[in-house]
Formats: C-alpha cells, structure tokens, sequence
C-alpha cells in the first residue's frame, strides 16, 4: 500500500496537479501584485491624501480670516505660495507634515494633469479667488472644474465636507468649507466659529496617485491604515482557498489525459509480452492522439512483420525438408534404378530378342527421366540476388542438361520487384514440370518481355496438352492463378488433347 501511495505521489497526475495549484497560486498572487500596485495609492489617498487637503483647507480657512477681514477675499487675488514650483499630477507635503504645499500658479500651465490648488467659490457659484487663474480663472463659474459633489454642495449653500472624484484634469481629492461672517470658519462640518452666516465657499484639492507602485511597498502601507484589515485578511484567505481548488481542477483536468497514458502504457506492456493484435482507440488529435494512432500503425506492421517471418520460416522449413528428400532419393532410389538400367542393358547385349529385357530396360529409362524431373520439381532454383534472368537460365540449363528437353529461351533483362522475380520464378518451374511431368515434352519455349510498364512471361511446350475446363486431381494451376491474382495480373492457359499448351502470365512489374 505504501508502495503504491509513493508512485502515485510520484505519478503523472499528482505531477500535473500540482503544476495546476502552483500556476494558480502564481496567477492569483500577480494578479494580487498588480491589484496592491494599482489600487493601494488610491486607498491610501483616500485616507491620508483626505486628512491632510482638509488640514491644508483649514489652515488656508485661517490664514484668509485674517487676511480679510470676514473673509472677503477681493476678486483677483493670487492665492498660494509664489515661492514653490508647480508640480502637476503631484501633491508635496509641507514642512509641519500634516498640510500641502500649494503653489501660486500666475501663468499658463502646461500640463493636463491636476495640480494641488485653493479656489474662492461665491455664493452664485462664480470663482473670485484661485492659486491656478489660468486653470480657474476669477468670474468664471465652478460647475464644470470642480468633483460633481463639491459642485453639489455649493449649490445647496452648505459648503462643507471632504471626499475624491473626477474633474477635467483627472481625479483629486478635495475639501470644501464656508467663509462666514465674521470669522466663522466651517470646514467638514466643522465649526471654527460662531457665526454661520455663510459668505464664501473655499475649495482645496490635490491629484490622486494612480500610477503603479512597487507591492511590498503598498502593501505596507495598506497594513498601517487601520480600515483595510478585512481587505488583507481576504487576500490571505483568497490564498488559502486556491489550493483545493487548484488541486481539484487538477484532477478533473488530467484525469481523462493520465487514463488515456496508462492506456498507453498497458498496450506497451502488451507488445512487450508479444501480443502484436492490441489496438489502441483514437480519442483525439492532440499528441496523445497521433501517438495512439502511431501506436497502431507500429502494431500492425509488426504482425505483419512477424506473419511475413514466420511464412518465411515455414517456407524456409519445407525448402529443407524438400532438399534432404531430393537427397535421399537421388542417394538411394536413383542410385537404384541406374544400376537396374545398367543390369538391364547388359542382358539385352546377350539376348537381343527378349522383349521382357526391353520392357525393363524401357521402364527403368521412363522412371529414372521422371525421378530427375521430380528432383528438379524438389530442389527448385533460386534467385539468390542475381536476378531473374540468370534464375531462369539456370532452371532452361537444368532441364536441358539432366532430361535432355530442348528448350528455347527468349529472355530479356528486366528490373523488377522482389515479389514479382519470385512469382515468375515459380510459375516458369511449376509450368515446366507440368509439361515434363504429365504432358511427356520433348520441347519447352520460354520468353520474358516488358511492355508498357508490364511484365509477360510465356511458358510454350510441346507435350499431350490436357483440356483446361476438366478438372484436375493436382493443385499447380490453381497455385499459378493464386500468385499472378495476389500480384494483380492476368492469367491466359491454351490448350487441348494431343496439341500441347500455351500460358501467358501479365503482371506489373513493381
């Protein structure tokens, strides 16, 4: 049991599930990292940034109560430090490190992006006084310059509160607070004074960061503001929850993939063990798809393979078998005859006129010529990587030489396959002994031709001829139709009693 734990920790599937938990552990903590990098500036904005416009709104409350007297800022004037450069799209602490910087901004600006600014509103909503003219220039209404809350606000004659938004230069956060008279200051809600009556609206704002941030610094910085303890204990918690759920995707996703290799797997095992007949089923066009099909194809030419081997084997044994019977018989039973024929002959030297001496020495002749055409039938000639032609010289010489059968021979030089040599082989020995063997020839033609991507052989004899149509006792033609028929040619046979034979063999040449 233990073995099998530690192989299947060790197993495809356990591989791939935890390369699926891990992917998704990866994905969701960049996608956390980004998230930090994006987001955390416009939280922490939203805190701090807050606290500290609304410190710079009231500071600036107090400074134009005592400048003005009730706050009546005149129309015009320049508001902010001149001394301080305009940064825009950035808000600069100032030295106490609780309240901005806010330049005085006299010409045009050359950026798009928001700039850290303190405008005067009037109760009709008109801007009077601003640090930034060229951006909220005096007389020139507020509505459309200003977060939709802020204009909200003014507009109701309740100009109070703090909050961020959207305005034409990007996003800011911002605070709004009342000028009253005299001296009353409200900012946030906050009353500085006594007096509500309002006068004066005062507006201050500086741009959000919205740009990318290193993580771990935003990270830090979300762990010191006290109100995102749920939003870090969610990312842990996210975390935790991938793994399972890693895991379990893991093994649904790989499932069919590490049943299909076992599958696999298994037919190897087969073959291993020799059984070449497993056949796997195509389960798709992926990879494990072409390997399976791959895997059937190897199968098959391997029975295949293995089929032709053994064939070979088994013809290889009877070719042996055949030869050690042609052996024993020209070793023993021809040996035989000779010597009776020999007996015979000599006795008819002494008495000429016995008939019974001329009936054996006739027979002894007939039998030892069909024992040399039975041993040419047992020791057929072969190819032997020569080719065709010389095989089939040597079958034309070994019928001239050993039964004194004249044979003409026509044979031309042709290339052709390996299976085709061998069938032409076969079929020109199998004709020849049929015409010695059961026809009596005394005369053979043969010729081989090549035409039009074609090969003909023509076996010609001139012996007793039989009736093609009658049904024979041996199985030699219907062996001659089989190889001409598996090669895929035509087979021609003319003949009749007393008038010889004729056959015509076509096949392709490869």
């Amino acid at each position: 049991m233990l073995g099998r734990l530690v192989r299947g920790a060790r197993g495809l599937q356990a591989r791939l599930t935890a390369s699926y938990v891990l992917v998704t552990l990866a994905v969701v903590v960049l996608v956390e990292a980004l998230v930090l990098g994006y987001e955390a500036p416009r939280l922490v904005n939203d805190t701090r940034l807050q606290a500290q416009v609304s410190a710079t709104a009231t500071s600036f409350m107090e400074q134009l109560l005592q400048r003005y007297h009730g706050g009546q800022v005149p129309a015009g004037t320049l508001l902010g430090d001149s001394g301080q450069p305009a940064r825009p799209g950035q808000a600069r602490l100032a030295a106490d490190g609780s309240t901005l910087v806010v330049p005085a901004i006299p010409g045009a600006i050359g950026s798009h992006k928001a700039v850290t600014a303190v405008v005067v509103i009037a109760p009709n909503g008109t801007i009077i006084a601003s640090s930034a003219p060229s951006r909220y220039p005096p007389g020139r209404s507020a509505a459309r310059l200003l977060p939709a809350a802020a204009v909200s606000a003014i507009a109701a004659h309740h100009p109070k509160g703090v909050g961020s938004g959207s305005t034409p230069y990007g996003r800011v956060a911002w605070a709004l607070g009342g000028l009253a008279s005299p001296g009353a200051i409200v900012i946030g809600g906050k009353s500085l004074g006594t007096d509500q009556r309002q006068v004066y609206s005062l507006y201050v704002q500086a741009p959000q960061s919205t740009g990318f941030v290193n993580p771990v610094t935003a990270w830090n910085e979300l762990r010191k503001l006290s109100d995102t303890g749920p939003l870090l204990s969610a990312s842990y918690a996210l975390l935790i929850a991938i793994i399972p759920v890693g895991v379990l995707f893991g093994l649904l996703a790989s499932r069919r993939l590490v049943r299909r290799v076992r599958r696999l797997e298994g037919a190897t095992l087969a073959v291993a063990d020799g059984d070449y007949a497993v056949s796997l089923p195509t389960s798709g066009r992926d990879e494990i798809g072409r390997l399976e099909t791959n895997f059937n194809a190897m199968t098959e030419q391997l029975g295949s393979a293995l089929a032709a081997e053994r064939q070979r084997a088994t013809s290889d044994a009877r070719i042996d078998e055949r030869t050690r019977l042609a052996r024993e018989i020209h070793d023993a039973i021809s040996q035989h005859l000779f010597s009776i024929r020999m007996i015979a002959s000599g006795l008819r030297k002494t008495n000429p006129d016995d008939q019974q001496l001329e009936a054996i020495e006739r027979s002894t002749d007939e039998a030892i010529r069909e024992m040399q055409a039975l041993l040419l039938e047992l020791r057929p000639a072969a190819l032997n990587g020569a080719g065709l032609r010389p095989a089939l010289e040597e079958v034309c010489d070994a019928y001239r030489s050993r039964l004194g059968v004249a044979v003409d021979a026509h044979l031309d030089d042709v290339s052709v396959s390996a299976p085709v040599e061998h069938a032409l082989l076969r079929i020109t020995q199998e004709a020849f002994t049929n015409a010695v063997r059961h026809g009596h020839a005394r005369h053979l033609a043969v010729s081989v031709t090549r035409d039009d991507g074609q090969v003909e052989l023509a076996v010609r004899d001139s012996g007793g001829g039989f009736d093609p149509a009658a049904p024979h006792a041996g199985s030699g033609l219907r062996h001659m139709r089989d190889r001409v028929a598996e090669l895929g040619g035509t087979f021609e046979l003319r003949s009749s009693p007393g008038a010889g034979a004729a056959l015509t063999i076509r096949v392709p040449a490869s």
